[in-house]
């Protein structure tokens, strides 16, 4: 669930930059895939769509320079 909630967030980071939204690395630094309200646990979730291989993952954000969150640890 978590690693899903991470490919959504870089998907949605990557079409903000495509539309000129500037997107530092604190900004990124304060997003959490770990958000639990809205989901149910235990809940029904589809199946019917395991059996589609989805679209090689992508790590590189280029437009943002992380070099600041290195510099502060």
């Amino acid at each position: 669930m978590i690693f899903h909630t991470a490919l959504d967030m870089m998907e949605v980071m990557r079409q903000l930059l495509a539309e000129g939204w500037e997107i530092g690395a604190e900004d990124v630094a304060q997003l959490s895939p770990y958000l639990t309200a809205h989901i149910s646990r235990s809940g029904l979730y589809a199946t019917d769509v395991l059996r589609l291989r989805p679209d090689d993952f992508d790590p590189d954000l280029p437009e943002i320079d992380f070099t600041t969150l290195d510099e502060a640890a």
